[in-house]
C-alpha cells in the first residue's frame, strides 16, 4: 500500500528520505473502521487529529428528519479534523462512508 501522506506532498515538494521516514513513521499505526461509523461524532470534544490512510470518510451534518448533508469527502492523505484546536466540540461530524483505514 502506498503511503498518501508521503504520495500528497510529492505532488508539489521535493521529500528527502528523512522527510519520508517521519512521514511513513507517523502512519504506522493504522486502524480499521468500518463503514458508516462515526470517526468524530458532532458534540465530541475532539482531541486528535485523524488521517484517512485508505477508502473514503465524510464531514457531514445531521438533518433535523435524521438524515445527512454531506458537507466534503474525504479521501487517502485528506485530514480530517485539523481545526481541532480551535473547536470547543466538534459542529459536524466525521464518518466512514465504506470501510476506511485512518491514523
Amino acid at each position: 500500500m502506498s503511503n498518501p501522506l508521503i504520495m500528497k506532498p510529492e505532488y508539489g515538494a521535493r521529500l528527502n528520505d528523512e522527510d519520508r521516514a517521519v512521514l511513513h513513521d507517523v502512519t504506522r499505526k493504522t486502524r480499521r473502521v468500518a463503514r458508516r461509523i462515526d470517526i468524530s461524532p458532532e458534540g465530541e470534544l475532539p482531541e486528535d487529529v485523524h488521517l484517512v490512510v485508505e477508502g473514503f470518510a465524510c464531514r457531514y451534518k445531521t438533518l433535523t428528519d435524521g438524515g445527512r448533508q454531506i458537507m466534503a469527502f474525504l479521501v487517502p492523505g485528506d485530514f480530517c479534523d485539523l481545526h481541532v484546536a480551535i473547536l470547543g466540540e466538534m459542529d459536524h461530524s466525521i464518518g466512514t462512508i465504506w470501510g476506511c483505514t485512518i491514523v
